[in-house]
């Protein structure tokens, strides 16, 4: 009769392990104690201080060493975060974001540089909305600055950060942000493409060979056609042969 119980039981928690969604840990079958009717419930593997120190929660690869926030320098106000950043320029001491907060305003009208380093641009200002200091600019035409365009390029000198796990606020310019460089990924990715684009056209030349070989197979007097030379390009030739 025991023994049917301890069945039971078993039973009874692997319906369990199927139906119920398992966030993580790991899950233990174990007997009942003799004349109990309580099942052990899934055991999970609890998290150590370590992990909470190192992770931020809900954000799987994201060090809290990495997070701040870029702060108005005259009044404090929240322009953006270190989690939209997706550039840094030493040589103009720019911060590059692809989102900021509402406190941040484009300016309607269209400027163009006449000196320094961004000569013959055409920009945006990017004002605090609070206080109406200039923090930065929003760049539209430029070949040299290319990667720039659209984004939010907030001026180093005219924000603070206030890191997140320390809990302190210093000068953007001392923060040593991770590496991001917009130029790398981008050729990165057309890298990718190339690599993408040749096995596609290994994939083609595999599925025009196999065809042939079950045309060959199913129609012993059939003639492969050249890789590259489709139906339509055959009729093309015989037109100009007949004509």
């Amino acid at each position: 009769m025991f023994g049917g119980k301890n069945k039971m039981a078993v039973r009874r928690q692997l319906r369990l392990l199927f139906q119920e969604p398992q966030v993580g840990g790991a899950i233990t079958v174990e007997r009942t104690e003799l004349g109990t009717g309580e099942y052990p419930r899934p055991q999970q593997r609890m998290k150590t201080p370590e992990d909470a120190r190192k992770w931020v929660p809900g954000l799987r690869g994201l060090r809290l060493e990495d997070c701040a926030v870029y702060q108005c320098r005259r009044c404090r106000a929240v322009l953006g975060d270190s989690l939209h950043l997706c550039a840094q320029e030493g040589t103009l001491r720019l911060l590059v974001c692809f989102k900021v907060t509402d406190d941040v305003v484009v300016e309607d009208n269209l400027m163009v540089c006449v000196e320094g380093d961004l000569i013959g641009c055409t920009y945006n200002m990017l004002n605090c909305r609070s206080c109406g200091t200039g923090v930065g600019f929003k760049l539209y035409c430029s070949k040299s600055l290319a990667y720039l365009r659209g984004l939010f390029c907030l001026f180093k000198d005219s924000i603070i950060c206030y890191l997140l796990k320390t809990k302190t606020t210093v000068e953007a310019s001392k923060v040593i942000c991770p590496p991001v460089s917009l130029k790398d990924h981008v050729q990165k990715l057309k890298e990718n493409l190339v690599l993408v684009h040749k096995r596609i056209e290994l994939l083609i030349k595999k599925l025009e060979d196999l065809n042939q070989q079950t045309a060959l197979v199913e129609n012993p007097g059939y003639k492969p056609r050249p890789h590259g030379h489709g139906a339509g390009s055959t009729r093309k030739k015989s037109k100009q042969l007949t004509g």
